[in-house]
């Protein structure tokens, strides 16, 4: 298991949903599915950073970002 895999499953425990359904969501760009099965708390959070043109900048380019579109993309 590589690192990307790792991280799925470990986010997608957390989310309540399968590793393959994080990745096709994340692929899609459809995360309607995990902010649902997230705390509301957590969702907030994550929707706030979405809504932040700046902060998706920052987040986007950093290197787990990078890493991950990379493998994504293979």
């Amino acid at each position: 298991m590589n690192n990307i895999d790792a991280m799925l499953s470990t986010v997608s425990g957390k989310l309540g949903i399968s590793p393959e359904k994080l990745k096709e969501a994340l692929k899609t760009g459809d995360i309607s599915m995990a902010l649902q099965n997230m705390p509301k708390k957590d969702a907030e959070k994550l929707k706030a950073i979405l809504g932040n043109p700046e902060m998706m900048k920052k987040v986007m380019n950093s290197k787990q970002a990078q890493e991950i579109k990379k493998n994504f993309n293979n």
